[in-house]
């Protein structure tokens, strides 16, 4: 379950040792985040899409616009899967938009990342008929590359003013000095040391960003230092729209830690140091086990998956 970095790698993988392959997916054609959620000017989606025909050659089936799950809105139960295969691997990603918690983030011209992105891809590419309506200045929150092509596609889409609020330094920043300094030279303007605390509106339209000054204190858990509040440093920026740029949560097929697999407290599926949930012939690869990371890791989370289904399936081996 999931065309995307994870579940592709393992498919083909798998396919290679004559296994019999179906690849669940809810988007419109495999690739998740490959084709929807990382712009052109840093992967060819042409590549990508042949990679997935020769999958699909080598005999891999797709199942695309189904959505797999426990919910009403599920096409699919998921324990119809779960009966219907020798082996299941979870390989949906972490697609929930991790929340800021402020005030007037539910009015309408907010978005989270991650579905900006892949709404405006769906639509540069026909599948659907309209672009997100993000107007002409555009307040992008966050630090790491997904905030850093949020800004990207922003400009694609003609948004005249561009602006990224990170609450460190470009120094700190997780996708780095370089990609700050690049998205300035295109003509975003960077806001450092702030942090939005309040979104308001006129009825329920977004009208001006809050914003707060930070300051830098000691070190944090994540080795860099604190930002802290400067009392007092309120300002307000009017924009016509605001991406949420902070991170997201891991989407599992289902809601709760039921089917006899364990789910974390934040969303991850559990599983063991051989990407083994804890239902017998039921695996986990990519960012529905770790959290959002990089295609890297996804892919060689998906290659060990791919390894221990073919240990489970061929060689009957489980423990």
């Amino acid at each position: 379950m999931g065309a995307g970095p994870a579940g592709l790698t393992a498919a083909g993988v798998l396919a290679c040792e004559g296994l019999q392959l179906d690849v669940y997916d809810n988007m419109y054609e495999p690739g998740g985040l490959l084709i929807f959620g990382i712009p052109e000017f840093r992967m060819s989606k042409d590549k990508v899409r042949i990679g997935i025909e020769e999958l699909a050659k080598a005999g891999v089936s797709f199942v695309l616009k189904k959505r797999v799950g426990d919910s009403p809105n599920s096409d699919l139960p998921f324990d119809q899967i779960l009966a219907s295969y020798d082996s299941v691997l979870i390989a949906t990603g972490a697609w929930e938009p991790r929340k800021m918690g402020v005030e007037g983030e539910d009015l309408r011209g907010i978005y989270h990342a991650a579905p900006y992105i892949v709404s405006y891809y769906s639509a540069k590419f026909g599948y659907v008929e309209s672009y997100p309506a993000i107007g002409n200045s555009v307040a992008v929150i966050g630090g790491g590359l997904t905030a850093m092509d949020s800004c990207l596609v922003a400009l694609e889409q003609g948004a005249k003013d561009v602006y990224l609020l990170y609450r460190r330094t470009r120094k700190e920043a997780p996708a780095g000095e370089k990609e700050v300094d690049s998205l300035e030279e295109k003509g975003v303007q960077i806001f450092e040391l702030k942090t939005p605390i309040r979104m308001l509106g006129e009825k329920g339209e977004l009208r001006t960003l809050i914003t707060l000054d930070m300051k830098l204190g000691a070190k944090d858990s994540s080795g860099r230092p604190r930002p802290e509040p400067v009392p007092g440093s309120e300002k307000e920026l009017d924009v016509d729209s605001v991406i949420i740029a902070i991170g997201g949560l891991s989407t599992p097929p289902f809601s709760k830690s039921i089917y006899g697999i364990s789910v974390a407290a934040d969303g991850r599926v559990v599983v063991d140091d051989k990407k083994r949930t804890t239902r017998r012939g039921v695996f986990a690869a990519g960012d529905v086990e770790t959290g959002p990371s990089l295609i890297g890791p996804a892919v060689k989370s998906g290659m060990d998956a791919a390894a221990t289904i073919k240990q489970y399936l061929v060689n009957k081996q489980w423990s």
